[in-house]
C-alpha cells in the first residue's frame, strides 16, 4: 500500500521531507550495513556529486539526515519550504541512483567505526545501545543485535553487500512532508510523492519478519566493567503496542522519570542520592512496546539500587496515583508536546516513529490520549503488568554479574 504522512504546521519556518522504508538495521546480515549504505547514498548521486549536494542542501542553510532504526529506516532533509520539491526530487536520486563510490563507502565505514569507540567510551549509551535490547530479545535475536554493529561486522562489509542491501531497502517506502507547508506544497508534495512511489517496485512489508524472542534465563544481560567505575542499570517493562495503551504507557513513562519531579528524581537521586544519571523513556521496536528506567549507581549500593527501582515502578501497581501528581504528569507532557511545535525535526521524528507502528501519526491524537487518561486505567495496565515475563534487567560496570542474576531471580513482581 502506497501511502504519504503530510502534516502542514504553517507556524514553522522549514520543512522536513524523505522516505521511510521498513528494512532496518535488524534485516542485516552483517550488522552495520545499512547505517553505512544510507550514509553513503547521500554522497553522491548518479546525477549530482558530493559537491554539488552540499551546494543545494547545505548551501541554502538545510541538512540531510538519515536514520537507521532496527526495524525502519529514513533518508530525508530539512529545508526552507522554497527549497522542498528541488530537495525532494534530490531525495528521489539519492535513493533510486546513488553513486555508492568506494572511497566515500570506506569513509563512512570508518565513520561507523568511530561511531562505535565514542559508544563504548559512554557507558549509559553503551548499555542503553548495546545490551538494552539484548535483555529483551536475546543475544542472538536481530532485535537483541546493536544497529551500529561492531568493528568487525563492519570491516567485514564489502561494496558488493552495499549494493545488494540497496537492491532490498525499499520495503513498502511511505512519504513523509512536515513543517510550513501551504496547500499548494502541499499538492505538490503529494503528487511528486504518488509518481515516484507508484514508480517503483518495492518488497511488500512481511508480516512477521523477525523470529520469535530467544531471551536469556531471567531475563537478565549482565556483564562486569571495571573501568567504568560505576554501574549503570536498566528495567524494561514490556507490553504489545496498541493503541489503547500508548497513553497510559506514555503518562507512565512521565511519572516514572522523565521530569524533575517524577519519582525516580525524587526518590531515587534527591531523597537516596544514588546519583544524577536517572529516567525513562518509551521505545517502540517491531511488535514490543518497551518503557525503560535507567539510572547509574555506586558499586556498593548497586542491590540497593535495583530493590529502590522495582519499588518505585512496582507502586504503580499497588496504590492509585495522587490526583496532585496526575494533574503535574499531565501538565508536563501536553507542555512537551507544545513545545515540539517550534522544531519541524522534533515533530518529523516522532510523526514517523508512531506511523511506522500503526498508532496515529497526528500530535493532535496524543494530546487526546493523555486528556483521556485515568488513574484507574493505570492502575489497571500495572497490575496487569507486573508479571516477571514483562521484565528484563541490563546491568553494566563494576559488580559481580552472578551475584546480580541471582538477586533478579529471586525478584517478585506483583501487585499484592
Amino acid at each position: 500500500m502506497i501511502k504519504t504522512e503530510i502534516h502542514p504546521y504553517l507556524n514553522l519556518r522549514t520543512v522536513c521531507l524523505g522516505i521511510v522504508t521498513y528494512h532496518g538495521a535488524a534485516h542485516d546480515s552483517l550488522a552495520g550495513t545499512t547505517q553505512v549504505l544510507l550514509q553513503t547514498m547521500g554522497r553522491g548521486t548518479e546525477q549530482h556529486d558530493e559537491l554539488e549536494i552540499a551546494k543545494l542542501i547545505d548551501g541554502t542553510g538545510g541538512s540531510l539526515f538519515t536514520t537507521t532504526d532496527k526495524d525502519f529506516a529514513v533518508i530525508g532533509a530539512q529545508v526552507q519550504p522554497k527549497h522542498a520539491m528541488r530537495t525532494l526530487e534530490l531525495l528521489f536520486e539519492m535513493i533510486t541512483t546513488p553513486s555508492l563510490e568506494d572511497s566515500h563507502f570506506q569513509i563512512e565505514k570508518q565513520n561507523l567505526v568511530q561511531l562505535y569507540h565514542q559508544v563504548q567510551s559512554n557507558a549509559i549509551r553503551r548499555m542503553l545501545i548495546f545490551d538494552a535490547d539484548k535483555a529483551v530479545f536475546g543475544e542472538t535475536h536481530p532485535l537483541g543485535r546493536s544497529q551500529i554493529g561492531t568493528p568487525e561486522s563492519i570491516n567485514q562489509i564489502t561494496l558488493d553487500n552495499l549494493h545488494e542491501t540497496h537492491q532490498k531497502l525499499l520495503v513498502s517506502p511511505w512519504g513523509f512532508a512536515v513543517g510550513a507547508i501551504s496547500e499548494t506544497l502541499q499538492s505538490q508534495i503529494d503528487q511528486e510523492f504518488s509518481n515516484f512511489l507508484s514508480s517503483q517496485n518495492f518488497e511488500p512489508k512481511k508480516t512477521h519478519s523477525f523470529p520469535q524472542k530467544t531471551v536469556p534465563p531471567n531475563n537478565i544481560i549482565a556483564s562486569s566493567s571495571k573501568e567504568d567505575g560505576s554501574v549503570y542499570l536498566c528495567v524494561n517493562i514490556i507490553s504489545d503496542i496498541k493503541p489503547t495503551t500508548i497513553g497510559l504507557a506514555r503518562f507512565s513513562s512521565a511519572l516514572l522519570g522523565e521530569s524533575f519531579g517524577s519519582r525516580m528524581f525524587s526518590i531515587l537521586r534527591d531523597q537516596k542520592a544514588f546519583g544524577y544519571l536517572t529516567g525513562a523513556t518509551l521505545k517502540l521496536l517491531d511488535t514490543a512496546l518497551i518503557l525503560r528506567c535507567y539510572m547509574e549507581t555506586n558499586p556498593t549500593r548497586t542491590e540497593e539500587a535495583i530493590d529502590s527501582l522495582v519499588e518505585i515502578i512496582s507502586d504503580l501497581g499497588k496504590n492509585p496515583v495522587s490526583e496532585e501528581e496526575y494533574n503535574t504528569t499531565r501538565d508536563f507532557i501536553l507542555g512537551q508536546l507544545d513545545l515540539s511545535f517550534d522544531d519541524s525535526r522534533a515533530l518529523t521524528s516522532r510523526i514517523i516513529n508512531r506511523g511506522v507502528h500503526g498508532l496515529s501519526p497526528t500530535v493532535e491524537s496524543r494530546y487526546k490520549e493523555i486528556e483521556t487518561v485515568k488513574t484507574e486505567d493505570i492502575h489497571s495496565l500495572w497490575k496487569k503488568l507486573l508479571h516477571p515475563k514483562n521484565f528484563s534487567l541490563a546491568i553494566i560496570g563494576d559488580m559481580d554479574p552472578t551475584k546480580i542474576q541471582e538477586n533478579w531471580k529471586n525478584k517478585t513482581f506483583n501487585s499484592d
